[in-house]
């Protein structure tokens, strides 16, 4: 068949499998196409590549700071009180409690020397006594407006109380000017709040960071150290 083929001038294939040789002359008018020879397979290693055919990129390794501890909460050193607390705002410096309540102390006793002078004149110009309840009642209620015309008097007038000028203290806004009339008269007024809600105005200053009562919040002053001012 191959030299029947030959004598033709056509081309001839070798296929080595038998049935396609027993195959009659007919079937030569069938193209057949020669399969492709297995291209060779040559494996070259990454590290074999040349530098040349590509730029590599050298990557340096990523210097990583220790985790955090407590499960992820960053601990930041808290801004002191002086960069983050500026202002009229915020106040300044307030006295230490204490010292406000040794003030309240003084005054205190300066309203219940004359509270007692007021008891003795009263007694001894009415030798009737009263029931008990009733003197009780009535010590009480001229205690309260004694305290209160006290307090606003001195603050409103003069802008301090002996206490307060005992030991030093003054009475300022939070950013350390001077306290007008009109505040003070409402610094009075917010005072007043304070005490008849059952003193929580006053005990609210163990609470608040900065040491304060509700009317120096109210009003934005409070008591500061240093002499008042003339």
């Amino acid at each position: 068949m191959e030299e029947h083929l030959a004598a033709e001038g056509a081309p001839t294939i070798a296929d080595p499998h038998p049935a396609m040789a027993t195959e009659p002359e007919s079937a030569t008018n069938l193209i057949e196409f020669p399969r492709s020879a297995a291209l060779p397979v040559c494996w070259i290693p990454e590290l074999a590549e040349p530098v040349t055919d590509r730029p590599r990129i050298v990557e340096a390794p990523e210097v990583l700071p220790p985790p955090p501890a407590l499960g992820g909460i960053l601990m930041e050193p808290a801004a002191s009180r002086e960069e983050t607390r500026t202002g009229a705002d915020f106040p300044q410096l307030s006295a230490s409690i204490p010292r406000r309540l040794l003030a309240g102390v003084v005054d205190s006793l300066i309203l219940g020397t004359t509270l007692a002078a007021f008891a003795a004149i009263f007694l001894r110009l009415n030798p009737a006594r009263a029931p008990l309840p009733v003197l009780i009642t009535g010590f009480l209620v001229v205690t309260v407006l004694l305290w209160a015309a006290y307090e606003f008097l001195f603050v409103v007038y003069t802008g301090s109380t002996p206490g307060l000028r005992v030991l030093r203290l003054r009475l300022v806004r939070f950013d350390g000017s001077p306290v007008g009339r009109r505040v003070r008269r409402w610094r009075a007024l917010a005072s007043f709040l304070s005490a008849f809600s059952l003193g929580l105005g006053y005990l609210w200053s163990i609470l608040d960071e900065d040491g304060l009562c509700w009317h120096d919040r109210i009003t934005r002053t409070h008591i500061q150290a240093g002499p008042p001012a003339k």
